[in-house]
């Protein structure tokens, strides 16, 4: 459903018109310009990385097992400072995916409550998981294994190059979203799935970004396990993990936002290939159909093998 909001008047749009069509090339060509400087400045680059990583490993936090549940959870209550700000800019109303779209406040009982309802659960596999990651010796592993409440996790002593971290976190991300359309699916098609643990994601009236984080303990669970899995897969080291989460996170609350932003990732990335905030918005709409919360390669195949049978 990719409608959008009028500038003026009651005049319809075309159907792929956006309002800041100027500014996604400008987008598009600030990505290839970062692109090719990181290609030209790769020493530098990786010098920077070898040092942050070095720093990382000494302090307390980085060591810790709650790590990665703290950043997260610093990363979302960063991020979701963006919807906000955009809703206090009236000229941006003309990305609006819809007139009603409107940010809603939650006070702060409410967020507090969001942090203990999100973190319980996560912290208590954070002390009884011992992490593995790829690079420590196994036999680090044997040894923490004997201990049933874990504080620390045991990580590699190098850090990863440039060329890892890049391909790590996209690989990561398209297993991710292949993975999560498939669950996401089966919590729209099961009548049972879908009541008891996926519903009340759907509880609302005009998208919002609060709705982002409005989940059942066991689809929260199950989202940030099947990115865990995803991340493994593909031996991501924890420097590439740290930075996988708040891109994670950032696609995730730009697809609840209910604006179709020009430096949107769908707007950026041509041809269709990422659903983004506009395809969201349809299936909160409806109900049904794009189910991946990145890319649509798998939406589209979904709906020609449905139609083709009818």
């Amino acid at each position: 459903m990719d409608r959008f909001v009028k500038s003026s008047g009651n005049d319809k749009q075309p159907p792929n018109y956006h309002h800041g069509q100027q500014y996604v090339v400008a987008a598009r060509c600030s990505l290839v310009f970062v692109t090719v400087s990181a290609i030209m400045y790769y020493d530098h680059i990786q010098t920077c990385i070898n040092s942050s990583y070095t720093y990382l490993l000494s302090t307390y936090l980085f060591n810790s097992v709650y790590f990665e549940t703290f950043f997260a959870t610093f990363c979302y209550a960063v991020i979701t400072v963006y919807p906000w700000f955009i809703s206090k800019i009236r000229k941006l109303d003309i990305y609006k995916i819809d007139p009603h779209v409107q940010y809603e406040h939650v006070t702060f009982v409410e967020i507090f409550k969001m942090l203990i309802v999100y973190n319980t659960p996560l912290m208590m596999l954070d002390t009884i998981t011992v992490k593995k990651y790829h690079g420590v010796d196994p036999s680090v592993w044997t040894e923490k294994k004997k201990m049933f409440i874990q504080s620390t996790r045991a990580l590699p002593s190098a850090p990863p190059s440039v060329v890892a971290i890049a391909v790590q976190l996209v690989a990561s991300l398209i297993l991710y979203d292949a993975l999560f359309f498939i669950i996401h699916y089966a919590l729209h098609k099961n009548f049972f799935l879908y009541k008891n643990v996926h519903r009340q994601h759907h509880e609302h009236g005009v998208l919002h970004n609060h709705v982002t984080n409005k989940l059942t303990i066991v689809e929260r669970i199950t989202l940030i396990l099947s990115a865990n899995f995803a991340l493994k897969v593909f031996n991501s080291h924890p420097f590439t993990r740290m930075i996988f989460i708040p891109i994670f996170i950032g696609i995730l609350i730009e697809n609840h936002t209910g604006y179709d932003m020009p430096f949107g990732l769908h707007r950026i990335v041509p041809f269709g290939m990422v659903g983004g905030s506009v395809k969201h918005f349809a299936h909160h709409q409806s109900g049904q159909g794009n189910y991946q919360p990145i890319f649509t390669y798998l939406d589209k195949l979904l709906y020609l093998y449905c139609h083709r049978r009818h």
